[in-house]
């Protein structure tokens, strides 16, 4: 039987041309679709672009020297690789409380909404969005990766100098004023952002719990589990327990670590630690540091510049069975140290640390690390004026490893589908550290129990009742 040749010509119009007239029938003009008509359509992105302008939606918005406010917004078309997520759940990140809390001596020169990501359910993706469809429950992540910088491609995305992606784009109107696309949102009924941010987490874990993944329980989680590795059998040294250092705990238990200390002054939070795996908790309050006096002259050079009684007793807790080089001995101090502490931002109503700037615990950090250990630091708080005195002896020339970075190591699209995994098995506990949800009218007041460290963390639930 003779085969009917067909023009490729003929094929490709016929194509767009049915591509063309699905679409309008689907569209409807500008109205929305339901996410049931959108599932399983390989088009998805296509059939939904645009179906967001003008919609209107409420947001936790900064735009004058006044404390931000809920205030309601105009959307914007979608476009590009913008998506629309209806927020579920936002943690609140203690590094922000100032900028909610107080005012501010200059106003900013655009509008933001305020947040470091949530966790909620796609309702539109722009035109050339691929990697998300209409109906995926989503964690917009308060880093992203862009797969092409140095630090990308260097294997540290969460170091990303592209922050996902390059370019803000508007996104919403407010009175005029255009707010643009960002990765500080997440306090809002709609969360629209580039889809580099956005991790489909296909879960029955709660949205509230998964929220916590979003920058805190993130980072804690990658200070064990990514760029330093706890060993088995390792011994860890934790400073704070607040929602980072209790993550990093979790991860350090993952890992197989025997021994995990946690230095932290209020005593819920130690109780919390016990709970979850530590060993031993400590009040940091209980033991004295004071400069050492060092001799003027003599052979032989002693660089411990302080007589610090905490560190003393930590170093006779991790103490080795045996102090014979010859037979594996000569470890001083423990294998790894997390610093999660940083500074006070606002006091607290429950029991401050020593030092309120957060310099002690870097530099305790660094002489409590054994000579050929890791410290990692996630934080920040600390003042601008504020410098880390190490003796230039032991920097220049020792083997400790020192690892920094707000994200703790953590990739975000690669580590999230794990650290929720861990979740489902009963591995780790975010529900644990998520203590208490508020509605988005009720945001300041999540930021101001998260200053006053009352409990360890609090969620915003835009759109639960």
């Amino acid at each position: 039987m003779a085969s009917k040749r067909v023009s490729r010509r003929r094929v490709l119009k016929a194509a767009g041309a049915a591509a063309v007239g699905g679409a309008s029938a689907v569209l409807g003009g500008d109205k929305a679709l339901a996410l049931s008509e959108v599932e399983g359509q390989q088009g998805a992105p296509a059939v939904v672009t645009n179906t967001q302008a003008g919609r209107r939606f409420r947001a936790f918005v900064k735009y004058s020297t006044a404390p931000p406010s809920v205030v309601e917004l105009r959307a914007r078309a979608l476009e590009g690789r913008l998506i629309a997520v209806r927020t579920e759940a936002a943690q609140t990140c203690y590094t922000t409380v100032r900028q909610v809390l107080l005012p501010s001596a200059n106003a900013p020169n655009q509008p933001g909404i305020l947040g470091h990501g949530g966790v909620g359910i796609v309702e539109a993706v722009g035109p050339q969005a691929t990697r998300v469809r209409v109906g995926d429950r989503v964690m917009v992540a308060f880093h992203a990766a862009c797969g092409a910088c140095h630090n990308c491609l260097w294997m540290r995305s969460d170091q990303c100098v592209n922050r996902g992606n390059a370019t803000a784009v508007p996104i919403a109107d407010l009175d005029g004023r255009t707010l643009m696309s960002a990765d500080n949102t997440g306090m809002c009924e709609l969360m629209i952002v580039q889809e580099e941010h956005a991790i489909p987490v296909f879960t029955s874990v709660s949205s509230v719990e998964i929220s916590m993944l979003t920058c805190v329980g993130g980072a804690g989680l990658g200070m064990a589990t990514t760029n330093v590795p706890v060993q088995i059998a390792s011994d860890v040294v934790i400073f704070g327990a607040g929602p980072v250092g209790l993550s990093a705990l979790q991860g350090a238990k993952i890992k197989g670590a025997s021994r995990i200390i946690v230095v932290e002054p209020v005593p819920y939070r130690r109780d919390l630690a016990m709970k979850l795996g530590a060993t031993h908790v400590l009040d940091p309050n209980q033991y004295k540091r004071t400069p050492r006096v060092r001799p003027a002259n003599g052979f032989g050079r002693d660089d411990a510049r302080f007589d610090d009684t905490l560190l003393d007793h930590i170093r006779e807790l991790v103490k080795q069975p045996t102090d014979r080089y010859w037979a594996g001995g000569g470890r001083v101090g423990p294998d790894h140290i997390m610093e999660a502490a940083g500074g006070d931002q606002m006091p607290p109503k429950e029991p401050a640390g020593p030092d309120p700037t957060g310099i002690t615990t870097l530099m305790q950090s660094w002489e409590l690390c054994s000579r050929v250990g890791t410290a990692t630091s996630c934080t920040v708080g600390q003042p601008e004026n504020a410098f880390v005195q190490i003796p230039g002896s032991q920097f220049g020339d020792s083997a400790r490893h020192w690892w920094v970075g707000t994200a703790g190591g953590t990739n975000d699209r690669r580590d999230t589908p794990r650290y929720v995994r861990l979740m489902e098995t009963g591995q780790i506990s975010m529900k644990a550290l998520a203590s208490r949800t508020y509605p988005l009218d009720q945001t300041r007041e999540a930021y101001q129990v998260c200053a006053d460290r009352t409990v360890v963390a609090t969620v915003v639930t835009p759109n639960i009742t």
